[in-house]
């Protein structure tokens, strides 16, 4: 049981996602990474069930391209551990993606794709993720994760975190 993500393109992908947790004020999210996926590998980053929880993640390969979102929130590039609302003078304003996981499922994968030509019949609780398109716009628009619900809760797995190294950091 719990979130796994899988890299199922060529080069390295560095993970952060936001999970509930209600110690967090005013959004009741938590943010945590950065996780190193290498190509074909599968890493848990949430032990416990997922399912009926709405989590958000945003990712960048070592290729440059990235998985992002419209829910922008301060990541470092150090490994870190925060509510979603923390954030430091050497961060990056990075938008994450929104997963709501329905609560049938006790497990969930995000599968990090290249291209549509990869997409094969998949179970219900996997997720193929295409990389975002490129854009030089900053959204206009801020978003915040909405109130999360109380349900059964997982927990976060802080092993394995890494630093994002220097040539990925983009502005």
């Amino acid at each position: 049981m719990g979130l796994n993500f899988r890299n199922s393109t060529n080069a390295a992908i560095y993970i952060a996602y936001a999970y509930p947790n209600f110690s967090c004020s005013p959004v009741n999210y938590a943010k945590i990474g950065w996780y190193r996926v290498d190509p074909g590998q599968t890493i848990e980053v949430w032990s416990g069930y997922a399912g009926g929880n709405t989590f958000y993640y945003y990712a960048e390969s070592s290729f440059g391209r990235t998985w992002s979102g419209s829910y922008f929130t301060q990541l470092p590039s150090q490994a870190f551990h925060w509510c979603w609302n923390v954030g430091c003078t050497t961060c990056r304003n990075l938008g994450m993606r929104r997963i709501p996981v329905s609560s049938i499922y006790a497990s969930y994968t995000i599968n990090l794709i290249t291209s549509s030509s990869q997409s094969a019949p998949q179970a219900g609780n996997i997720r193929l993720a295409l990389p975002s398109k490129q854009s030089t716009k900053g959204s206009l628009i801020v978003r915040i994760p909405r109130k999360a619900k109380k349900l059964k809760q997982g927990k976060p797995l802080s092993s394995k975190r890494v630093a994002v190294p220097t040539k990925l950091r983009k502005k």
